[in-house]
């Protein structure tokens, strides 16, 4: 019985310590969220800033007003009365960007229409909420722009669209619409409301392809083959079950003429060859996600010139990736077999967030293989032209918005954090600095804070929640 009580209590102290540090990061993340936040002059100075991966400035300043970068260098002016955020043992980074995430979705029930299964006339954006608490952790994470990607129940999803994580709330929505995605693996089958076949009882609008693989890829061969013929000014031979709605066909020709991106997700290998065949086809160039065995397919990737949105990295898979072994033959060293090979790659933590959200993705890729600045470059300025928003996103330069993160250290260290993050001009996450005595008792680098010196610091925060939750139990 006394060990039960122990074991119950040091159960509840790691679980109570773990939610502290939760909430502790996601309240940073609402201070200053967008609405009544001060944008107005703020310099940011630091021991180092990443204009862009390859270039460094070393002990340099940001100035930021009106939302604005305008000034980078080793010294700005700054105006009176500009706030100064100085970190002289950080870096600055450009805001760091996911292009395959699923953030924003508030029921697993509502992230696909079920009734067709090519429905690239809708648009992800008229689901998304974007007070979702995932945005919130994102942002706290120095997560600043997403690109929300349609669920994968859909053989032919939805348009995606892509978001700023916090920051004024009339400037969230990057692009309303940009992208389809189709899906080639198990999910389309599965996922949601699981497609049937024909039962003795009658039919549903469940009762259609795809019920296998054959069936998937046979949908989504008969969408743009009755595009094709619909733009030559002809007639597919049959409209029945499986054929897109009239609704959807401008959109497929778009993909066609290469006017909307189209995106596939597959895992498995096999998946991989086959959107490879498929598109071939028709003629589509595309860009791959998820890609768990991209590892294998490296030479025809290379030769097409397919560019890879990989991740997320993970310990064990999860989730539909667990249950349907397309994720069982994962490496960890595929992103920088794919860099080293000439692939273009960008990092994803898809549905993860928080901790696992894409600094933790970046520091697994720097574990196995990759430089810090190919890292650094797969979650900035690569996602930033995959999304065709580099103008805007991704470095940081005059001109462009002020989406940027202040670390605590090298970027992607293990014990690095987002210090300061600012969307928009406004700062939506902002800890107390960690000074260079409290540094030196703390066990780990980068200036790590120990619980001796750390006054009114992080450490000493959790502590307190930690304590206030025993006190409740």
């Amino acid at each position: 019985m006394f060990r039960r009580v122990i074991i119950v209590a040091g159960v509840a102290l790691w679980a109570a310590f773990c939610a502290s540090s939760a909430a502790a990061d996601v309240d940073a993340a609402r201070t200053g969220s967008g609405q009544g936040a001060d944008r107005g002059s703020i310099v940011l100075k630091a021991g180092k800033i990443y204009a862009d991966p390859s270039r460094i400035i070393e002990g340099g300043e940001v100035l930021i007003e009106d939302g604005k970068i305008v000034a980078v260098g080793k010294e700005v002016t700054a105006p009176e009365g500009a706030r100064v955020i100085d970190r002289p043992n950080g870096t600055v980074t450009a805001g760091l960007i996911d292009a395959n995430s699923t953030a924003g979705f508030t029921r697993r029930t509502d992230r696909a229409e079920h009734e067709f299964e090519c429905i690239a006339h809708l648009r992800v954006i008229d689901m998304i909420d974007l007070g979702h608490r995932a945005f919130e952790r994102l942002a706290s994470a120095g997560v600043t722009t997403v690109y929300v990607s349609a669920d994968s129940a859909s053989v032919i999803g939805a348009q995606g669209a892509v978001v700023q994580t916090g920051g004024p709330s009339d400037q969230r929505v990057v692009r309303e619409a940009y992208g389809v995605k189709a899906t080639i693996g198990r999910e389309p089958i599965y996922k949601g409301s699981r497609s049937r076949t024909p039962r003795r009882r009658g039919t549903t609008y469940l009762t259609r392809r795809p019920t296998t693989r054959m069936g998937l890829v046979w949908v989504f061969r008969k969408s743009f083959h009755d595009a094709q013929t619909f733009a030559r000014g002809s007639k597919p031979g049959s409209r029945g079950a499986g054929s897109p709605v009239d609704e959807a066909i401008p959109y497929l020709q778009a993909i066609l003429r290469g006017d909307i991106p189209l995106r596939i997700q597959a895992r498995a290998q096999l998946d991989i060859l086959t959107a490879i065949r498929v598109t071939d086809e028709f003629g589509i160039p595309f860009v791959l996600e998820d890609a768990t065995d991209a590892n294998r397919c490296v030479d025809e990737l290379r030769e097409r010139k397919i560019p890879v949105i990989f991740g997320p990295l993970f310990d064990y898979p999860s989730g539909l990736r667990r249950g349907g072994g397309e994720a069982n033959r994962y490496r960890y060293s595929t992103p920088s077999v794919l860099l080293n090979a000439g692939v273009t790659m960008a990092l994803s933590a898809n549905d993860l967030t928080g901790e696992a959200a894409l600094p933790q993705q970046a520091m697994y890729a720097m574990r196995f293989g990759l430089t810090r600045r190919q890292a650094l470059a797969a979650v900035t300025t690569t996602p930033a032209a995959l999304l065709e928003i580099q103008d805007i996103a991704g470095s940081v330069a005059e001109g462009r918005p002020a989406n940027l993160v202040v670390w605590s250290g090298e970027p992607f260290d293990v014990t690095t954090r987002a210090d300061v993050v600012v969307i928009g001009g406004c700062i939506v996450k902002e800890c107390p600095a960690r000074s260079s005595a409290a540094g030196k008792k703390g066990t780990g680098g980068s200036g790590d804070q120990g619980i001796e010196g750390a006054s009114d610091g992080w450490w000493k925060a959790r502590l307190r929640g930690v304590s206030g939750d025993l006190d409740r139990l």
